[in-house]
């Protein structure tokens, strides 16, 4: 499979997100609903916003020792995080769905959030874009309908000269494979221009107990796209994420990008003091285990992609 040739401001994105040895090692608080939901299970929306940015802040500044980057929504999290200087010395996603659905089941077809954009994103100084979308190629309208968004977001980022980070999320749709869907998915995403795929497990473990079966599932992964890829933790239990990271990576991903399986433990706790406290402890082992995991195990994304031929001339033509 050949190599793409990265441009300019992607590998210079892609480098600022990921460790000197090319892992990247991604802290994903770009949750917004969800993160009221373990906050306050019984009223979601009753969590005030500040305390959302609050636990926000504090998981940052805790795990940035451990962390290359950090994926963050524009509502409760990315400014703020500028502001408060924790990101200056990071790489800075920022999430471009519509995520704040008011507890209502999250909609198949995606929207990019409203007065939110690609260019707000490079203007503001982040260094990738992320969408999540729901995915199942044997569903073919609505397949269709993502693609449209994905690819409309592939033209954005070539223009700002920014990566896409893709999250296609696998639903059961007459009888799929998951592994088959997540896999195709992968490869179909891939092949619209995405630059970094943020991928599922691509095994459902509670009816598949063969880790070996585990193991072909991601190598598999790894064959089919020719862009690195990296882990999700979709709401796992952190020894259950640990356990998938560590076979993911010997297997060809790049590193995570990990929320509620390190998080989420700490903030069903009932103060905001409690919260940071348990960040600051046993959330930064969490985050640790996993970077160390990344960088004895993964493959680092340089592989995958072949680096700009340089001349004198090449601003030039740059942007053109």
């Amino acid at each position: 499979m050949s190599q793409r040739t990265l441009s300019i401001g992607k590998l210079r994105a892609i480098q600022r997100s990921s460790t000197a040895d090319g892992f990247l090692s991604i802290l994903a608080v770009d949750h917004q609903d969800a993160l009221r939901v373990v906050m306050q299970p019984d009223a979601p929306m009753s969590v005030p916003d500040a305390d959302m940015t609050t636990f926000k802040m504090d998981a940052i500044q805790a795990m940035a020792p451990a962390i290359s980057g950090v994926l963050l929504d524009p509502l409760y999290g990315a400014a703020q995080a500028i502001r408060a200087g924790l990101v200056n010395n990071m790489g800075l996603l920022l999430e471009m769905e519509q995520a704040g659905y008011q507890m209502e089941p999250l909609p198949l077809h995606v929207d990019i959030l409203e007065n939110w954009s690609v260019e707000k994103v490079k203007r503001m100084g982040g260094d990738g874009t992320k969408l999540f979308f729901y995915y199942n190629p044997a569903d073919t309208a609505t397949a269709e309908v993502q693609d449209a968004v994905v690819a409309a977001l592939v033209r954005d980022c070539a223009i700002h000269d920014i990566p896409l980070y893709a999250e296609p999320i696998f639903y059961p749709h007459e009888g799929t494979s998951k592994r088959e869907m997540v896999i195709e998915a992968a490869r179909r995403t891939a092949a619209l221009g995405a630059d970094v795929l943020k991928m599922e497990f691509p095994i459902d473990v509670t009816a598949e107990p063969d880790q070996q079966v585990w193991a072909d599932a991601c190598a598999e992964l790894t064959d089919t796209v020719d862009v690195p890829w990296v882990l999700l933790s979709a709401g796992v239990t952190f020894e259950q994420f640990v356990q998938q990271l560590e076979i993911s990576c010997k297997a060809g991903a790049s590193g995570y990008i990990a929320g509620r399986a390190v998080w989420g433990d700490g903030a069903k706790l009932p103060t905001a003091e409690a919260r940071k406290a348990w960040l600051q402890t046993v959330g930064v082992e969490r985050i640790q285990r996993l970077s160390d995991i990344a960088a004895e195990h993964g493959t680092p994304w340089t592989e995958s992609y072949a680096l700009p031929d340089i001349g004198t001339n090449w601003y030039a033509t740059y942007g053109a």
